[in-house]
């Protein structure tokens, strides 16, 4: 850690923690909501996102993500984007990614006898999309070996 902070020039306090693992599991849900406004808003966004990651996890699961893939307002599919569309209904699927508690707990308690706060688990295949790929590849699809 010393190298580190030494080599960035300042001092690391906290950090994202990248976590992975047998434990992981994935699952894609769906979300509904009425269009308040007959326009979609951000507020109606955030909305149906919030009903897809309600879906019930046990007690051993914890959810890292829950990561928009398309959204359909009416009946019309494939939408990555619905702002400012009108419509009556909107649905979105999300794919949401969870980890085993106790494991995230374990690493959380070990990164933290370290000295440091963890601000955020994150799936390490996801990190890694995050810090290689452009918003065009991302889109455009692409396998990050």
């Amino acid at each position: 850690m010393d190298e580190m902070e030494l080599m960035a020039d300042c001092r690391i306090s906290s950090v994202y923690l990248g976590i992975s693992g047998k434990h992981i599991q994935c699952q894609n849900e769906s979300g509904v909501v009425a269009i308040n406004n007959t326009e979609v808003t951000d507020e109606d966004i955030e909305n149906v996102i919030h009903i897809a990651r309600s879906v019930p996890i046990s007690a051993e699961r914890k959810m890292l993500h829950a990561l928009p893939q398309e959204y359909s307002i009416d009946m019309q599919e494939g939408i990555k984007n619905p702002l400012g569309m009108s419509g009556v209904r909107m649905e979105a699927r999300a794919h949401i990614i969870t980890c085993s508690n106790d494991m995230a707990k374990n690493i959380e308690k070990c990164v933290e006898r370290c000295g440091l706060e963890v601000d955020q688990l994150i799936f390490t295949a996801l990190a890694s999309c995050y810090s290689v790929l452009t918003d065009d590849e991302k889109e455009l699809g692409v396998c990050v070996v």
